[in-house]
Order: structure tokens, then sequence, then C-alpha cells
């Protein structure tokens, strides 16, 4: 008997990422993105199972033209969908006795998952897809997600507990970036597949104050850096007298800020000799893809590996198993995996392998 499949896209999930917004939390535009990344699941997705997914653009639409065998449910709504209609498509899946849910977005359809849920213990799996993607349900691609799932249905997965986390909606009312944990929920895993939840770190002013130093020390007037967000990278914008956004993206040159908080089309209409600072997401081990969302294909088509300029305290690689690429194309992907030498103080070196594992054929 086929095991089933309950399966939803959140078609807003991810439209804030390339526009330098954290968050698609009250835009009413639908991520044009993320029709590939689901696609890029389904052509991986394993035939063995019978795939429940609601009318219209919430799944149906991705199904016309597949070989997989589905059902469909009717939730009410084939216009503008909102979190209500998720909550209400994940309650007809457990009416349906699903064996496992694979949803399409960011942390926010995680908890409108979860919510839906009722407190059953169905798995749930997350096809990377949102701004915000803190929680530790996603695979780190969608190939990953396709891969776990035939897993699962095989008997091969683990089933863990991982928790689902978002921005603390008070506090980001406040102007504030906070991560807080809302749900524990079960999912599954197998290998370096899935994404661990993010890690707030602590670091000694000591290590941040040698990279600053050297990355300083590093820079030419001829090149132009993007600097990343973080605090690592913040750190070294502040020591060279420039302050602006912790999540920000910004624009370097002469050690003077050309422009700050950029989005994608800033960045790929930049020209000349171009350097990309960096610093991996604390536990996740993201470079691209988590957090930087600005730092597209198209841009980093103008990049060799060696173009990039990796920064971390030691405190924070001890947390990694591995760095993660997640562009969105993964033919650009593939430039840039391979070994980084980290910078983890003046003229110190920690090298670190990308998750090869993750990209899958």
């Amino acid at each position: 008997m086929l095991k089933k499949v309950g399966f939803l896209v959140n078609p807003y999930a991810g439209a804030g990422g390339r526009i330098g917004r954290k968050g698609s939390d009250g835009l009413n535009i639908e991520n044009p993105e993320i029709k590939e990344r689901v696609f890029r699941f389904l052509n991986k997705a394993p035939e063995n199972a019978l795939y429940l997914i609601p009318k219209y653009k919430m799944g149906e639409i991705y199904f016309l033209n597949s070989k997989l065998n589905y059902k469909t449910i009717d939730v009410g709504n084939s216009d503008r969908t909102t979190r209500y209609d998720t909550i209400k498509a994940v309650k007809e899946f457990v009416k349906n006795n699903v064996d496992i849910i694979i949803f399409a977005g960011g942390d926010g359809t995680a908890r409108d998952v979860y919510e839906g849920l009722e407190g059953t213990d169905i798995p749930i799996l997350g096809i990377p897809a949102g701004v915000k993607m803190h929680s530790g349900v996603f695979a780190t691609t969608p190939e990953a997600a396709a891969i776990l799932l035939n897993k699962f249905l095989n008997g091969e997965a683990r089933l863990i507990k991982e928790e689902i986390l978002d921005v603390d909606e008070e506090k980001y009312r406040e102007g504030k970036y906070v991560i807080r944990l809302y749900y524990i929920a079960t999912t599954i895993n197998s290998g370096y597949l899935l994404t661990p939840s993010k890690e707030e770190m602590q670091y000694d002013e000591g290590d941040l104050e040698e990279i600053a130093e050297y990355v300083i020390d590093l820079m030419k007037s001829d090149i132009t850096y993007v600097m990343g967000p973080g605090s690592t990278i913040k750190y070294i914008e502040n020591k060279m007298g420039i302050f602006t956004s912790f999540l920000g993206i910004d624009i370097i040159k002469n050690k003077q800020l050309v422009k700050s908080n950029v989005n994608y089309y800033d960045l790929i209409s930049l020209t000349g000799e171009l350097k990309l600072v960096l610093t991996p997401i604390g536990k996740q081990g993201f470079l691209i893809g988590r957090g930087n969302q600005e730092i597209g294909p198209l841009f980093l088509k103008k990049l060799k590996k060696e173009d990039l300029i990796v920064v971390s305290p030691m405190s924070k690689i001890y947390t990694i198993n591995c760095l993660r690429i997640d562009s969105g194309d993964p033919s650009v992907d593939k430039i840039f995996m391979g070994i980084y030498n980290i910078i983890v103080g003046y003229n110190k070196f920690y090298a670190v392998r990308t998750c090869d594992e993750v990209l899958l054929k």
C-alpha cells in the first residue's frame, strides 16, 4: 500500500529575499523563483507514494504534468491564499492520515504547518523556499528534500525532534531582529541532508579584532568589496568607521561605504574586480542562501570561488560540520564547492569544506 504524503506550497514565501526584505510577511506578491524550487523537488521526488495536494496554486498546478500519483483536496481558496489556508490544508492532511507532510516555504510557513497538526506527531519537512529559514525542519536544498523523502518511504531516514524558530514579532515591531523558539516538531534526517536550526553565538572580541585587522590590511583600493550580513562582518566595517544594519549587505571601495543595504539588482549592476566577504551561519553552516538572498546567481556568476573571503571566529566554526551553498541555481553552486581557508585571526586560517553530499545530481 502506498504511503501518503501531504504536500503544499506557500506561493508568497521568499518574495522579499532578493529585494533585501528580511521576510515576506505582509508582501502581496508571489515569489517567481518558488516554482523552480518546487520543480527541482518534484523532478527527484519518489514515485512510490500518493501525494495529497491542495487545489490550484498551493499544490495542484505543479502536478498537472507530473507522473506522480496525486489526489487533490479543496481548501476553498484559488486566488489570494493566506496562512489560514495552509493551516486548513494541514488539518485535511491529518484527517486523511498522511505519513509525512512536505511544504515549500520558510519559518512562517513552518509555524503554520505545525499549528495545523493540532498536536499530532506527523513528521514535517521543508523545501527551502523562504527568506527566514532559521528552523531545523528544512532540507538543505530541494533535491535533498526529495532524497530525504525517498529515504523516509524506504525506512532509511531517522525521525528526530527539531526546533521551529522565527522572528519574535513583538521585538521586530520595536526594530529588533530577535529569533524566538516557537515549537518542537518531528522531522526526518539522514547524513547532511537536513539543515540544523540556527544557533546564536557569542564571540571573543580579541578574535574579532584580529579578523578585522587582517581583512582591512588585505583590502586593495581598486577592488570593490561586497560585505555580507552578520556581526563578524559588521565588526570589520565598524573598524573602518562604517556603521550600517546588522542584517544588510553593503558595498565598500577604498575602505569607504559606497552603498548600504543593497539588493540583488544593485549587486548585478556592479562592474570591475569584485570580492565577496561572508561569514557562515552558526551551526547551519550556510555561506550563501540563508540570510543573504540578495546574493543571487547572476551576481555570483561575476565571481570565482577565489573571490570569496570567508571569516569566522573559531567558536562558530566548532558548531559547523561543513559549509553550505544554496544560491537558487545548482550550476552556480557547483562553482563555489570545495575547501575554504576561513580567516579566524590575523593571518590565521582554518580549512573547512563544503557539504558536497547535498549537491545531488
